[in-house]
């Protein structure tokens, strides 16, 4: 939806001659801005994602110039370079090649009779035209999964992108970190988005599209037509992304289902925040709401207060018992874990099973429940992974 190298790169025939030398898996990188540069000192004020233009001035000086101009664009993750060769730079250096496709960073090069401000400015136009239409893009998904708005009018916009019968899905990501080390959230999107772009052209992933979007604290990547196979390399993605830039002190993923049609896609979205807030929960990375299990039920209530009661009405009478240091809790916990098991509850506790059998009936009476059967038992489990989620 943004502006990428590939669209300036190849829209209007290339009126331009830039002419790609390396970095091609990145040729999707996102490009916010584009600016003539001549002089490197500027780069450590790049947020990332621009797109540089030089003449190549001082590599006429300094043989090294190119290297050292690449290398710093490249650990500022900008969007690419275009040299213009003919006065000042005639050839590009191999090694200067071999290290672009060695970072995945796009190198072009323009003829000396090509003007350099036309093609600025041309480029910043379209870039304007595109953060349009993405700013459009992206609130129409947030109308579509918060269930907001007209629907044919963001159907309507939606459309331009996606055939609205494919397949959705929704990941939620919260990230924690310090706030000085958390970067501008544009700028992290950016380079979320880039490096999942990178890997999209390595697979070969046409039919694939993906967007960011911001709600509340939390970052929701919307996934169209992604295989869920894919779905490990994505979390490892966003991970490696927020880790490395952030400085992330946690991480936590939550994937929804895979829906079909854009009507569909709050549900993926509802999915999502269950499974995220298991991820915040268990301190876990990365959870897929398919895999949740039973827990998706408890996950998945909004009024805690009711799961709190029932947990209390039947796990009350044994908090009473155990303020008197009697372990009932535990010993309920380990007695349906071991599947009503004398042998393997006692030696879970480390208790003689004579104990436990007397322990166990002292249980029966305390609860009024026989405790002999899954139905019997479970109530109690339930009550008990309620007060494993408090």
């Amino acid at each position: 939806m943004s502006a990428t190298l590939k669209n300036l790169y190849t829209e209007n025939e290339n009126p331009f001659k830039l002419s790609l030398c390396a970095g091609q898996s990145s040729i999707r990188n996102k490009v916010t801005w584009v600016y003539m540069l001549e002089d490197e000192y500027i780069i450590p004020y790049f947020h990332g994602s621009e797109l540089s233009v030089t003449a190549g001035y001082k590599a006429s000086q300094d043989p090294d110039w190119l290297m050292t101009l690449v290398r710093s664009l490249a650990a500022r993750q900008t969007a690419g370079l275009i040299i213009n060769v003919g006065k000042y730079v005639h050839t590009i250096p191999q090694e200067v090649i071999d290290y672009c496709n060695q970072v995945d960073f796009p190198l072009f090069t323009m003829p000396w009779e090509i003007s350099m401000t036309e093609m600025v400015q041309r480029f910043c136009i379209r870039i304007i035209q595109k953060e349009h239409e993405s700013a459009l893009h992206d609130k129409a998904i947030a109308d579509a999964i918060f269930r907001r708005g007209n629907e044919a009018e963001y159907r309507k916009v939606l459309e331009q992108y996606y055939n609205l019968d494919g397949y959705f899905t929704v990941v939620m990501i919260c990230v924690n970190s310090e706030q000085e080390d958390l970067k501008n959230a544009s700028e992290m999107e950016d380079i979320l988005l880039n490096r999942v772009r990178r890997f999209k052209t390595s697979r070969g992933l046409r039919h694939v599209k993906f967007g960011l979007i911001s709600h509340d604290h939390f970052e929701l990547m919307v996934l169209y037509n992604m295989d869920s196979e894919l779905l490990p390399e994505i979390r490892d993605i966003i991970l490696e992304t927020y880790q490395d830039a952030a400085k992330a002190q946690a991480i936590h993923m939550g994937v929804g289902v895979q829906v079909q049609g854009i009507s569909n896609i709050h549900k993926s979205f509802d999915r999502a925040a269950t499974a995220v807030r298991m991820a915040l929960y268990r301190k876990e990375p990365f959870i897929r709401f398919e895999d949740m299990g039973f827990y998706k039920i408890l996950f998945s209530v909004q009024d805690k207060d009711i799961l709190h009661s029932y947990a209390n009405e039947l796990l009350g009478p044994l908090a009473e018992q155990d303020e008197k240091k009697h372990h009932y809790v535990e010993l309920l916990r380990s007695y349906i874990k071991n599947d009503r098991s004398l042998e393997k509850t006692a030696a879970d506790l480390y208790l003689h099973r004579n104990t436990v059998n007397y322990q166990v009936q002292k249980l029966r009476s305390i609860l009024h429940s026989p405790l002999k059967t899954a139905e019997d038992l479970f109530p109690y489990y339930v009550a008990l992974s309620i007060r494993d989620m408090e």
